[in-house]
């Protein structure tokens, strides 16, 4: 029988794990969970033409979401507890501005959601995967005119 020690790394903010130091130093820069991350598809965007370019401020994103405490509730008798569908309408209310503020990045948009606490689904008038389509067919667009 053989057996082999590893060593395993935990993102501090969101710990997913993994076996590689590096990749999970990368993780956390990155990660959505992180309030001081860095955001990769603000930089994509952006590209080379700003070099002093910044993710947005996250205090400011999270300012302009409801805060989920108030909504919350328990089940009658027990002590699960479980968000009022009015969180959904409040949080959407918010999308708006926080697009606004997040330069319409989906990746800033969707950690401020986490961030925040509020659940994704709950969110009905955004969509990562829809916005991210159209960031990727701008990009191709722009880059069809070279061919």
């Amino acid at each position: 029988m053989r057996t082999k020690l590893v060593k395993r790394y935990w993102c501090d903010f969101c710990n997913r794990a993994g076996l590689s130091a590096g990749h999970m130093r990368t993780h956390e820069k990155h990660c959505g969970l992180n309030p001081n991350r860095e955001c990769r598809v603000c930089k994509m965007v952006v590209g080379d033409r700003d070099a002093d370019f910044v993710t947005p401020p996250f205090l400011n994103l999270l300012d302009l979401l409801p805060d989920p405490e108030p909504f919350k509730r328990k089940y009658d008798g027990t002590q699960v507890e479980y968000f009022d569908e009015s969180l959904s309408d409040a949080a959407n209310a918010a999308i708006p501005a926080l697009r606004k503020a997040a330069g319409n990045c989906p990746a800033c948009i969707l950690a401020a959601i986490r961030q925040k606490g509020i659940p994704a689904p709950m969110v009905t008038k955004f969509s990562f995967k829809d916005d991210m389509q159209e960031i990727w067919n701008s990009i191709n667009l722009s880059h069809s005119h070279y061919e």
